[in-house]
């Protein structure tokens, strides 16, 4: 058990790091998390910390539910999602939630993110979902439209909230953090071969 926790701690701390040195997500928005396996717990972002800021010190434990069981911090807002994707989903190790910007402008203006890269096509399979959720964070209430993306194509590596930024999910938190970078590289390219289009 404990040799789990500190893979998954190891997961967490390096997958924040990436995170805030790619630049795919500023200042104290979005969120992480990680599965510690065997148990229904999960480690996350604590609410109103950079990615840049994760530490040990700060190490943040709920369970499935977003209930704070070890640490002094408060956890993410989007813990629900978080937990519900691991409960529905056994293959969820880690998930990587990002306000990146050219996935936004894509989910203001299409249904989905096209593969417009090969790299794209090899590793993310189809074009990427934007799931409308009218919250600012996942409730109970808006999980089924998650849900019926997900049961669809249970192996969907990644959506889009609309408005609102990537949800990248992976057997680890690295993994994850890896398709969220893919998927916003791959919203640019996107992005400017519209504007292109247009002109």
């Amino acid at each position: 058990m404990y040799r789990e926790f500190l893979k998954a701690k190891t997961d967490f701390l390096q997958a924040a790091a990436r995170t805030y040195q790619s630049g795919i997500q500023t200042g104290t928005g979005g969120n992480l998390s990680v599965r510690i396996p065997g148990t229904d717990l999960m480690i996350v972002k604590p609410s109103g910390y950079s990615y840049g800021q994760c530490t040990e010190e700060n190490l943040t434990i709920t369970d499935f539910s977003g209930n704070l069981q070890e640490g002094t911090y408060k956890p993410t807002r989007e813990s629900t999602l978080h937990g519900n994707l691991y409960k529905r989903y056994a293959n969820i190790g880690g998930i990587v939630h990002t306000h990146s910007p050219y996935s936004i402008l894509i989910s203001l203006n299409f249904s989905w993110l096209n593969l417009v890269t090969l790299h794209s096509e090899l590793k993310l399979k189809k074009p990427v979902q934007v799931i409308d959720v009218a919250t600012q964070s996942v409730t109970e209430e808006e999980l089924p439209k998650v849900f019926a993306v997900m049961d669809q194509a249970p192996d969907t590596s990644a959506f889009i909230l609309k408005g609102h930024g990537i949800v990248a999910m992976a057997s680890s938190t690295v993994k994850a953090e890896q398709i969220a970078e893919l998927v916003e590289e791959t919203a640019e390219i996107a992005w400017q071969q519209y504007l292109a289009k247009k002109a």
